[in-house]
């Protein structure tokens, strides 16, 4: 059990984002392995602006840091997907995933998709990421050739991992939007 930062609410390390401080920086410590003091914050924007405040009385601008984390997170995500590409746990092609009903894994709908197709397969998995990455994106992710519209990443081994930070990076976006 681990205790957020920003908000004090207790729960398991693989529900926060861990970040670590280093010569006076606060960096996010993606895979879990920096060096250094860590600190667990839920991933909401709330909770993070309470941490920068409380431990670091504003002399880190949150806005900023938010900005990072999910740019480091979306960065972690497409090489995680690479991975997962590599160890044959994706499923490429709207084609391909529209017999899916609440499968359990990551749904992955680029930002260049019609509304009308996202909206149909929306219920193809158990968490969906909609409009963070582009078509293009996702395609160089997996290395090919052609662009990706539509990628399912199953809940199973790599996967698992690829489950979790896509859990985060939808919060996180979630409660900014919120705002």
């Amino acid at each position: 059990m681990r205790t957020c930062e920003g908000c004090r609410k207790k729960d398991e390390k693989e529900k926060f984002l861990r970040f670590v401080e280093f010569e006076g920086n606060v960096m996010l410590d993606t895979a879990g392995k920096l060096p250094g003091r860590g600190y667990n914050v839920c991933p909401d924007s709330k909770c993070i602006k309470q941490f920068v405040k409380k431990r670091f009385k504003n002399r880190i601008n949150a806005e900023e840091l938010i900005k990072n984390v999910i740019s480091s997170l979306r960065e972690y995500l497409l090489h995680l997907l690479s991975l997962c590409h590599k160890t044959g746990i994706t499923v490429i092609g709207q084609d391909n995933v529209k017999s899916f009903k609440n499968r359990e894994g990551v749904l992955l709908l680029s930002s260049d998709l019609s509304e009308k197709t996202k909206e149909r397969l929306k219920e193809a998995a158990s968490l969906t990421l909609k409009d963070m990455f582009t078509s293009e994106e996702l395609g160089n992710a997996l290395r090919k050739e052609r662009t990706a519209g539509v990628v399912f990443v199953e809940k199973a081994g790599l996967g698992r991992k690829f489950y979790e930070v896509a859990q985060k990076l939808k919060t996180l976006s979630e409660s900014l939007k919120e705002k």
